[in-house]
């Protein structure tokens, strides 16, 4: 955990001001315990297609009513559109992701 403003690699090198929020605290952490249900299980993350940015995107259109800029959500589809990501993409979707808690996060492509 880090403090409020701050992250866990050290202080931010931009921070993008979304607006305000009318929404209380209870509304929200409801909102984000049906995310982490539904639409965020863990077994439902995708380096490239469904991860921290989207998750972020989310919650700030739930907030402010504002998107996060685009050139944080459209990395991913950039770095793959390069001839270095096209090799990359296979070898980064068969790693396994163990976040905190335990849960194991399989890759998109993974066959039993």
């Amino acid at each position: 955990m880090c403090l409020q403003g701050g992250t866990m690699l050290g202080p931010p090198d931009t921070v993008v001001e979304l607006g305000n929020t009318e929404v209380t605290e209870e509304i929200f952490m409801d909102y984000l315990s049906s995310l982490g249900e539904t639409t965020y299980s863990g077994d439902k993350y995708r380096l490239f297609e469904h991860n921290c940015n989207t998750f972020t995107n989310e919650v700030a259109q739930f907030l402010t009513g504002n998107k996060i800029p685009s050139y944080i959500t459209d990395l991913p589809s950039e770095v793959l559109s390069t001839p270095f990501g096209q090799v990359l993409r296979p070898i980064l979707d068969s790693i396994h992701i163990a976040p905190p808690g335990g849960n194991v996060i399989s890759s998109q492509n993974n066959h039993s």
